[in-house]
C-alpha cells in the first residue's frame, strides 16, 4: 500500500497512523530508502508494507481517523494534533 505525507509528518507520525505502533518506522524508513529522522515533504508518496505490528492499535487509529502530524513548524509551539493540544515552552 502506498501513503501520501501530510504536512508537518514524521515517519513517527506515519507508523502510528498505518500500524498504531511505533515499531514500524524503521521498516517505513527502511523500505522507502530513508533514515529514522528524516524530514518529509508533504505530498510524497511513501510504500507502507502489509504488517501487522498492533492489530488493536491500528483499528483504533484507523476507526477514530487519527492522523498525527507533529514535526515542528513555524510558531511558538508545536501542535500535538493527536491530543489537540498546544505544547509550548511554558511546559519545557
Amino acid at each position: 500500500m502506498n501513503i501520501i505525507v501530510k504536512t508537518r509528518q514524521t515517519l513517527a507520525d506515519i507508523a502510528i497512523q498505518e500500524y498504531g505502533d511505533l515499531r514500524a518506522v524503521s521498516t517505513l524508513a527502511s523500505e522507502n530508502g530513508l533514515s529514522v529522522t528524516e524530514d518529509l515533504k508533504p505530498g510524497a508518496v511513501l510504500r507502507c508494507p502489509e504488517i501487522v505490528y498492533d492489530r488493536y492499535m491500528q483499528r483504533h487509529v484507523s476507526a477514530n481517523n487519527i492522523s498525527p502530524a507533529t514535526a515542528v513548524g513555524s510558531g511558538d509551539g508545536i501542535v500535538l494534533r493527536i491530543f489537540t493540544n498546544e505544547f509550548n515552552n511554558v511546559f519545557a
